[in-house]
């Protein structure tokens, strides 16, 4: 392997379009200094967790059976004074951790409750499911050693965590609150190409969710590979196929919580380690690494001003406005307002996680400053930051080890389990059901839907598993293409999304054409990213206090700031998104003009944003006239909605 070609692949940050959020460590040949191990303990504190998920599952899937012997066992023994307050408590917390108002269910779990949660989650656990489905760990990886190699610009995403949430509150999910919303406003094809394209997508980011974590803790503390991707993967499986949706929620809550208090922790301990939050302020200060901000308008430059809110906020949006994951919540709840909630006051809760990441960052570099653990070779990795933190932070403390054992591969489970639930809810809905529709001229029953639905769901978490071990033994090359894969059709998903509801005249070949277009656009810039890779300058580190270096150091990465190569492919990853969304409206635009727009079939205005409605109503010269009458397709819409 050639020493250089290895330089130039940890280098290089702008090759896909969630790059910064999804880096995934790349396995280098060379020996690590295996310093810190982990205790017996530790893997019981590991192990006592999904044991915990495990359960949670299981309740779920029996809950209709385990709450009436449940409340029998408190009749018997209603006599009984000692018991009767236990009673009371024991009916409130069954109402908390159902999170609906109807909790005498008597029928086994059927595609609804699987897939849906019977659309009564109350805002609670959607709030926190909503934040933690794309807590990837790689993302929690990833943003620590971002404000350790850069510096804190990143912070700049809560400006887009501001537009990209208050867009899908207002403008798309109150459309998506109808079911089967591409096949009513386009037709069979789009949803059909949409739903393959999103199962491709997911497919790849689970199993890279998995493996990302396992190979970073297993280089940096010895714990086997197998190990953490088969615990992880089964078990995630094991709960999402036999709970549903219920059970993914209420496990992304108690995910959440570990991960919130998990990094507090870290980020608490290690100021006081530091010697104090001054210290480690004025450190990063010296680092230049609170004084990072670019406000240059070049799209070359990886991480300006407006790339983060702008370019970020189109990110936010392809994440958390047109991905089924995300949307199969906001379906999931109560109501219109419960799922507007949820989404609005993640704006918050995202912005303070971001900073605890964030500080993650800033101590490990303060803790770290003299001797950098990636060019001293104690990592191979810039993503192996925040474990090797974690591992010197608790050197020496079981338990606590295991502790954040838990909290990095709970953001793994949390992905693992959304993203397998949703691919089963598509597949069986978008693929498997329309083609029974069509051999036997009749819809699947219930009962068959239901074991449809466990057994897609095992597949599918089986096969992720199975896909993150083929991603050991394959090239960096090819685990890069996979990522950038993975960026490249968030973009196109949300354009065919935007195109429906605010743009009527567009029609079904413009649509699909566009959407098409804004694929290939996508694949087009992330795979030339990958074959002409643009390092990306980090901010100067040192080893010149590092004990146990002896001879030269390894020099990764250049302490100069360079300017930014002027070639397409060098385009900031954040910008892959409004490039996507402007090709594939451009193109949706003339393809539907030359097929007369939607002159034959007018799109009924409750398949537009309101805002779109309101904008034509004043404006109506601004269009064709494409509007029909809402009558007919109200009945659809409140068809579709009934099945």
């Amino acid at each position: 392997i050639n020493p250089s070609f290895l330089t130039k692949l940890l280098c290089q940050d702008n090759f896909g379009f969630s790059l910064f959020l999804f880096r995934i460590p790349i396995l280098i040949v060379g020996a690590i200094r295996m310093r810190f191990a982990f205790h017996w303990s530790d893997y019981l504190v590991f192990a006592f967790w999904l044991l915990i998920y495990s359960l949670i599952g299981i309740y779920h899937r029996f809950r209709s059976r385990l709450q009436p012997l449940l409340c029998r066992q408190c009749d018997r023994q209603e006599t009984n004074p000692d018991y009767i307050d236990s009673r009371k408590d024991l009916s409130v917390k069954v109402e908390q951790i159902d999170g609906d108002a109807d909790c005498d269910e008597t029928n086994d779990a059927d595609t609804e409750s699987l897939f849906l949660g019977g659309r009564q989650l109350s805002l609670f656990p959607i709030l926190s499911s909503v934040m933690a489905s794309f807590l990837s760990a790689v993302s929690l990886m990833g943003t620590c050693s971002e404000a350790y190699f850069y510096g804190i610009q990143f912070i700049l995403m809560i400006v887009a965590y501001v537009i990209g949430f208050s867009l899908t509150a207002e403008v798309y999910m109150p459309v998506f609150y109808k079911l089967r919303y591409l096949e009513l406003r386009f037709n069979k094809a789009v949803r059909s190409v949409t739903s393959l394209v999103f199962c491709i997508q997911m497919w790849i980011y689970i199993a890279l969710a998995l493996y990302a974590p396992s190979l970073a803790f297993s280089q940096v503390s010895g714990l086997p590979l197998w190990v953490s991707i088969v615990s992880t993967g089964l078990v995630a499986t094991f709960y999402t196929a036999l709970g549903g949706l219920r059970a993914v929620v209420w496990t992304d809550v108690i995910q959440l919580v570990i991960l919130v208090f998990g990094m507090l922790l870290v980020v608490i301990l290690g100021i006081i380690r530091i010697g104090g939050l001054e210290k480690m302020w004025n450190i990063a200060l010296s680092g230049d690494r609170l004084q990072s901000f670019s406000f240059s308008l070049n799209p070359w430059i990886r991480h300006s001003v407006w790339a983060l809110m702008f370019g970020g906020g189109g990110m936010v949006l392809s994440i958390y406005a047109t991905n089924q994951t995300q949307v199969q919540r906001y379906m999931a709840c109560c109501d219109l307002i419960t799922a507007r909630r949820a989404i609005l006051l993640n704006i918050p809760l995202n912005a303070m996680f971001l900073v605890i990441q964030l500080l993650s960052g800033l101590v490990a570099y303060a803790y770290f400053v003299g001797c950098d653990p990636l060019k001293a070779g104690e990592v191979t990795a810039s993503d192996q930051i925040l474990p090797y933190l974690i591992m010197a932070l608790f050197n020496g403390i079981p338990v606590v080890k295991g502790l954040f054992l838990s909290v990095i591969f709970a953001a793994a489970l949390s992905t693992v389990s959304s993203g397998v639930n949703s691919l089963a809810t598509v597949v069986l809905e978008d693929i498997l059901r329309p083609l029974f529709i069509l051999v036997k001229k009749k819809d699947l029953s219930k009962r068959v839907k239901t074991i449809c639905a466990f057994v897609l769901a095992a597949t599918i978490g089986s096969s992720t598993v199975g896909l993150a071990f083929i991603f050991t033994v394959v090239s960096p090359g090819v685990l890069q293409f996979s990522f950038s894969l993975f960026g490249a059709v968030g973009g196109p998903i949300l354009t065919i999304f935007t195109m429906g509801m605010i743009i009527p005249c567009i029609n079904s070949i413009g649509g699909l054409l566009g959407m098409l277009a804004s694929l290939a656009v996508g694949l087009w810039l992330s795979i030339g990213a990958i074959v002409y890779p643009t390092p990306a300058p980090k901010l100067p580190l040192s080893t010149e206090n590092c004990s146990f270096i002896n001879g030269t150091t390894i020099a990764v990465g250049s302490s100069t700031l360079s300017s930014p190569s002027l070639n397409i492919y060098s385009v900031s990853y954040l910008y892959y998104t409004p490039i996507c969304l402007i090709t594939g409206v451009l193109v949706g635009l003339v393809v539907s003009a030359m097929s007369k727009f939607n002159n034959r079939s007018p799109v009924a205005s409750s398949l537009l944003a309101w805002q779109a409605r309101k904008f034509y109503a004043r404006c109506p010269s601004c269009l064709p006239p494409q509007t029909a009458n809402d009558t007919k397709w109200e009945v659809i819409c409140a068809h579709f909605r009934q099945k």
